[in-house]
Order: structure tokens, then sequence, then C-alpha cells
């Protein structure tokens, strides 16, 4: 099989919770040992964090990890705070807080249920936003400055594109994903999202800018994210998954572990003997899942189990044994198997 681009993959592990949580994912990280350190690269969101969690997460920085302060894009998309609202108080944290590796500037998410003159004006806002956001902030922050592009059209993603190579930035990001749910607070990657997703690395690669792709992360589309060529993605669904009973393997979709039933097809759990040939077939096993019944009960254990499995795949992808990595493509759901067909290089 033919190679994937030589460029490296990161991914960045979101994880804007409470101080406690993160002592507990530090505790539970150290049980398990991983060949590799899953927390290389640290997604918060200084407006939702006290200072406790804030004062945990610098010491992770100063362990050698890099941090990404996010803006809370996220926030204004499921109604948590309004989009003027953030400048500001945003901007006032930035600033009390110099030393992350990058600062993503404001955006205005647009939704599967915006109609067009909503996405138009969510983009124009976003792109004038951000540079008026980009000029404020103090020059020793401007060179990890991070805007984000916008778009259900390639016409909208170009206004981004031009604003932002125009100040001349390093790194751009991409969040313009379907969206579902009560809050439309899930992503999704539609078949156009993925390809204005590609436009827009190829253009900011052009440029020698880097991009981060927002809010899509599960081992399964590690090939799609490798095969558009995106230089870094944030997830927080290693954890939010744990706490639904759900638990991943590398490259493959996620499991209900909780669940002991087999015969409700509501609250159906994957059996013992299933999930011991997923790790046979995915090569994987950490110190999370190799005891069930700790898995089943014990949610830090499966958030730890998802974030090595997903951090693990990332790894596999970027040392490019591809048969392999195809191999388990082929074992798992029709939908990924699919997908991996249209990313992974064929002989």
């Amino acid at each position: 099989m033919d190679s994937l681009p030589a460029h490296r993959l990161n991914f960045v592990a979101s994880m804007t919770v409470c101080a406690s949580d993160i002592r507990k994912i530090k505790q539970h990280l150290q049980i398990a040992n991983p060949t590799f350190d899953p927390l290389q690269h640290i997604l918060v969101t200084p407006h939702f964090m006290n200072q406790e969690a804030m004062k945990l997460i610098r010491e992770l920085g100063q362990e050698g990890r890099s941090v990404t302060f996010d803006s809370g894009g996220y926030y204004v998309q499921t109604g948590r705070v309004s989009y003027e609202d953030l400048f500001y108080p945003l901007l006032q944290i930035y600033h009390e807080n110099m030393w992350a590796e990058t600062y993503i500037l404001p955006d205005y998410v647009p939704t599967s249920h915006d109609d067009k003159a909503t996405v138009q004006y969510k983009v124009e806002t976003t792109a004038r936003t951000s540079k008026l956001f980009y000029e404020c902030l103090d020059d020793t922050l401007k060179p990890r400055a991070m805007p984000v592009v916008h778009g259900h059209t390639t016409k909208q993603i170009d206004l981004c594109l031009d604003t932002y190579i125009g100040m001349g930035v390093k790194k751009i990001g991409f969040g313009s994903f379907g969206t579902m749910g009560v809050k439309r607070e899930v992503n999704v990657a539609t078949q156009n999202a993925v390809s204005l997703a590609s436009y827009v690395i190829r253009v900011a690669h052009q440029h020698g800018i880097k991009v981060h792709i927002f809010g899509l992360g599960v081992p399964a589309i590690v090939a799609m994210l490798k095969g558009i060529g995106a230089d870094y993605f944030d997830s927080s669904s290693w954890l939010k998954s744990a706490g639904f009973g759900q638990v991943f393997m590398p490259f493959m979709r996620s499991y209900n572990i909780t669940y002991k039933s087999v015969f409700s097809q509501l609250q159906r759990g994957i059996r013992e003997h299933d999930f011991e040939m997923l790790k046979t077939m995915t090569c994987h096993c950490c110190a999370m899942c190799r005891d069930l019944a700790k898995l089943r009960s014990n949610k830090m254990y499966r958030a730890i189990h998802n974030l090595i499995a997903l951090s693990e795949s990332v790894e596999r992808i970027n040392h490019g044994n591809l048969d392999a990595v195809y191999a388990i493509y082929q074992s798992g759901s029709k939908k990924y198997r699919e997908e991996a067909l249209k990313w992974l290089p064929k002989n």
C-alpha cells in the first residue's frame, strides 16, 4: 500500500473540565502508563474554567505539553453565551494568561439549522471580528493567534481565508461541519464539509499555514483526517462517550460496554468474548481495558482507555503501517470501511 502524506497528524485532547476531573485524568494516566503521552496537546476553554482548574492545566503545560486556548465558540453554538458578550472578557482572559501555545480567536459557528442569510452573517461576522480581536491582542500573542474559517460555500470560505492570510497567522482552524442534537452541539462530517475542509487545508498549506480541524474526533475518522492533510484535530468525545458507557477501539466505532443485556436493542452491550476479539483484531491492550468489570463500572477507566485508543490510532497512522490499519477498517462497520477506501491510498 502506498504511503499517506508525510505531514504529522496531531490529536488535541479537549478537556474543559473541573479541577477534580483533571486530577482523576492524571491519576488514571499514571495507572495506565501508556508508551506515549496522549495529552501531548491539550485544548481548554478558559472562559468556562475556574482558577484551580486553570492552575492544573498550566502545570500540564509546564511539564512540556502544548496548551491551546479555545475562544468558546462551542458554547456560543449551544446557546450558553452570546457571541457579542464574548469579545472583551475573552481578550482580558488571554492577556491574563499569556503562557499558552495557541489562542483561538472568537468564532460564530453556523449550524445546520441556520438559513443561508444567517450563515452568511455568521461568516462575515467571524472574519471581521477575528481581525479586530487580533489587532487588540498584545503583540507577543499575535504569532500564537488562530482564527477560525467558517462557511458552507467556497465563496464564504475564501472570505475567511483572504482575511486570515492577510493577517499573517501561522495556524487556522476549520469548524463548519454539519450539526445535530437538541442544541446543535454535535458536529457531523458531511461530504460537503469534508470537501471544504480539504480545500481550506490545500490553500492554507500553500501559504505555509497549518490547519486545525475542530470538534471531530473518533478513531474511525482518523484515516479521513490524515488523508485530507489535517495537521491537528481536537475532540472531547473520549471523555463524553465514557460517560455514556461507550468505549473506543483503534480505527473503529464506539461500543457500549456498560449494559450486560444482549437481547434489548436499546441497551445492548458488547459481550466479553466479542470485546476480547476486538482487542485482538486491533492489537490494542491497555491497563484500563484488561479488567472488563472495571471498564464497565468505572467512567474514568473508560475515558482513559478511549483517550489511549484515539491517540494510538493517530500514532499508528503517522508511522505508516497502512496495511494493518486497512485490515482493521475492513473488519469494522460497512460505513467506515467505505470511508477508509476513499482516504487510504491503494497499491
